[in-house]
């Protein structure tokens, strides 16, 4: 089993310094540093040409630019997770079928050296046998649709000590970005204090990636998986 942290730079006010700063806890205590694309891609070079070799660095594939991320991102030592991309960052591009994730998965595939991780929210079926056939990382969202692939497993999974009013404000918009929420908001976000869930994660994934909502302190989460 191993574990990472994600990070959105929306949360920390685009702050690039503070970014490198969280980079460097986090490799250094976890396995993956997973950084979420929102509005814009990361390409700061300071970012990109860290020593880590635990990065992974999402692009979306609606993206007018994803080719062009393919090609700047494999120049470096870190792992790709293609995204189909959520309407909700790209309102500005052209609309685009879903399939087109496997044109940029085919690209990923030609020149990246290091792991590709698949976002399988909303393309299951598009993207299994791409996923099965080159032993990629299946990632998919906690409480979304299990990707029944025969491929390693990561799991995005939103984390609090406690779900409070706070907790569901802050996650409001990503609750209703999940096709399948009816307001069961406890099978989206983790409270570290289910157990039962917590060990259920544990068995059916080969890679836990946390999300801190409301910065919760990211080794609270070590505390609670017990590595």
């Amino acid at each position: 089993m191993k574990y990472g942290i994600a990070t959105k730079l929306s949360k920390i006010n685009n702050d690039y310094s503070k970014l490198l700063e969280l980079n460097k806890i986090i490799s250094s205590n976890f396995d993956y540093h997973v950084i979420d694309a929102e509005l814009l891609p990361i390409t700061d070079e300071n970012i990109l040409k860290s020593k880590s070799k635990k990065l992974v660095l999402t692009v979306q594939s609606k993206r007018k630019n994803a080719f062009e991320l393919l090609e700047l991102y494999s120049s470096y030592n870190v792992d790709i997770c293609v995204v189909l991309g959520s309407n909700f960052y790209l309102t500005n591009e052209k609309p685009k079928p879903k399939d087109v994730i496997l044109k940029v998965i085919d690209r990923a595939l030609d020149i990246c050296n290091n792991k590709i991780w698949v976002g399988t929210e909303g393309v299951e079926d598009i993207v299994k046998n791409i996923v099965e056939e080159n032993d990629l990382i299946a990632y998919y969202v906690y409480g979304g649709k299990f990707p029944d692939y025969d491929s390693k497993k990561a799991v995005y999974v939103p984390y609090t000590e406690k779900i409070d009013r706070n907790t569901l404000d802050t996650m409001e918009n990503y609750l209703k970005r999940r096709k399948n929420y009816i307001g069961n908001y406890e099978d989206f976000i983790l409270s570290l204090n289910n157990h039962v869930k917590i060990k259920e994660l544990k068995n059916k994934n080969d890679i836990i990636i946390g999300y801190p909502i409301n910065n919760n302190n990211i080794f609270n989460f070590k505390k609670y998986f017990n590595f």
